[in-house]
């Protein structure tokens, strides 16, 4: 599996909450178009998000960056935040099901 992160840091919690709606929308778009596997959102109370999607295979992966790989740049025009990210394969991944539990 093949994963693709980045770290977005906010000023403040409070800018970091009103961001994440549009991170979620616009990733959350992208789960049928781009066949995604998987997508974390996870936010600190620093200001801190953090931003992990999954792919089966690099052909979703390009799709993806292709379609919808400019968000950050869209929301640099809105946000003040610094980013990070890289491309990665997936070592390991735990996630137990509902039912499982």
């Amino acid at each position: 599996m093949l994963s693709k992160t980045y770290h977005l840091k906010f000023p403040s919690l409070d800018a970091a909450q009103i961001a994440v709606p549009f991170v979620v929308e616009a990733l959350g778009n992208a789960i049928p178009t781009c066949n995604l596997s998987g997508l974390n959102v996870l936010i600190s109370k620093e200001g801190d998000v953090s931003i992990n999607v999954f792919f089966p295979a690099i052909g979703e992966l390009k799709n993806f960056e292709k379609k919808h790989g400019g968000f950050l740049d869209t929301m640099k025009k809105t946000f003040l935040f610094k980013s990070t990210g890289f491309d990665g394969v997936c070592i390991f991944n735990f996630d137990r099901s509902d039912e499982a539990a």
